[in-house]
C-alpha cells in the first residue's frame, strides 16, 4: 500500500542526503556526462558529498582538469549560461581543483582530482 507521508527514518534520510553538495553534483553529472565518457574515456569516476556543504569528483584518465573546469565554471556567452550556474573557480592545477558554488543559501566547495594511471 502506498502511503503519502514520508516516515520519520525517511525524512531523517532525506535531510541527510538531500543536501546543497547533492544538488551540486547533480548538476555537475548533468554536465560531465558527456565529457567524462566522451573519445577520451575515464577508466573510474567516483562523485560523494563530503558534508553537506562540500563535494568531490575523482577520475582517473580521461579528459585534463582544466577541461573539465572549463566545462563547469558558469560562462555567460551572449546571455546564454553554460556551465553550472553560480560555479566558480577558486584554484586549481593539473591534478586538483577548487571550485566555489553560490547557488543556494549554503554555498558549497567542489573539489576535483584528475589521477593518473
Amino acid at each position: 500500500i502506498l502511503s503519502d507521508d514520508l516516515s520519520e527514518q525517511e525524512r531523517t534520510l532525506l535531510e541527510l542526503t538531500a543536501t546543497p553538495a547533492a544538488t551540486l553534483l547533480g548538476a555537475v553529472s548533468m554536465i560531465l556526462r558527456t565529457t567524462l565518457f566522451s573519445e577520451d574515456p575515464v577508466a573510474w569516476v567516483d562523485m560523494w558529498q563530503a558534508r553537506h556543504d562540500l563535494a568531490r569528483i575523482e577520475w582517473m584518465d580521461g579528459p585534463e582538469l582544466a577541461d573539465v573546469v572549463a566545462h563547469l565554471a558558469a560562462k555567460d556567452y551572449e546571455g546564454t549560461i553554460e556551465g553550472v550556474p553560480g560555479l566558480r573557480i577558486t584554484s586549481y592545477d593539473d591534478h586538483n581543483a577548487k571550485l566555489h558554488w553560490i547557488g543556494t543559501d549554503t554555498p558549497v566547495l567542489l573539489q576535483l582530482t584528475r589521477q593518473s594511471s
